[in-house]
């Protein structure tokens, strides 16, 4: 069944984007073993941070030059990712260090009752990981969306100035931002789903739903993608704008 859908995806890809589906196809490919071999090298007891930090980046360098190439707008997405994931680790360490959201909560006691905790891995750097690899597709996604819709409106008009080109990269960031974030919130009750099922068969409170660990998890992961996808935004609309009247001659 999964070959299946895999050739499914792979034909549709190809209907859609001719070739560069085929690429589209491939840099899924070469993502899904970068995570795998992040995970494998966590597993080994390297510093989840930094090896997810690297794989944040590979991720990034593949979505945006293997399938779009180098040029401004990919160059202008790669480097404001780059800035974001510097300011969010710090955010992140933080919060989950206060909010004390690693491990496991209760709602999960039965299915780990069975498996040894001697595990020798630090949960909390394990959640600032997970929290590191969710959101960093939508921060790539809005980043590129950004950079594209300015190269293509500064290449219909060259008058427009840099205050213009970053006003008007806010202006589409805004339309953007309210996709994103909805689809965000769908993602997150499609996942949490099962849980909330959980916390109403056990008669949870409102309040006892709130302070669950399993819900602040989710919650603080979540919300973290969205953090990402705003503050990418300016990010990306003052580096895009100043790389393209900086630069004489553009890469198209």
């Amino acid at each position: 069944m999964n070959k299946i859908l895999l050739l499914i995806l792979l034909v549709l890809m190809i209907l859609v984007a001719g070739k560069r589906g085929i690429k589209l196809f491939i840099s899924i490919c070469m993502n899904f073993l970068v995570l795998l071999i992040t995970f494998y090298f966590i597993a080994l007891g390297i510093s989840p941070i930094i090896v997810s930090l690297i794989g944040c980046l590979i991720i990034s360098y593949i979505v945006l030059y293997f399938v779009n190439g180098k040029n401004i707008k990919t160059e202008s997405s790669l480097k404001s990712i780059v800035i974001v994931l510097a300011i969010l680790s710090v955010l992140i360490f933080s919060i989950t260090h206060m909010s004390r959201i690693a491990g496991f909560g209760y709602e999960s006691f039965e299915e780990i009752n069975m498996f040894s905790y001697d595990i020798k891995l630090d949960f909390t750097n394990i959640t600032i990981s997970l929290i590191l690899i969710g959101l960093i597709g939508a921060t790539i996604d809005s980043s590129i969306a950004i950079s594209s819709a300015l190269y293509e409106i500064y290449e219909n008009n060259k008058h427009l100035t840099k205050k213009e080109l970053f006003l008007s990269g806010i202006t589409i960031g805004k339309d953007i931002l309210l996709t994103t974030t909805n689809t965000l919130l769908f993602a997150f009750l499609a996942e949490f789903m099962t849980l909330l099922i959980w916390f109403k068969q056990g008669s949870y409170t409102i309040g006892e739903i709130f302070n669950a660990k399993s819900f602040c998890s989710e919650f603080i992961k979540i919300m973290f993608s969205a953090i990402g996808c705003i503050i990418v935004i300016p990010v990306t609309a003052l580096i895009t704008s100043d790389r393209l009247k900086n630069n004489k001659k553009n890469i198209s």
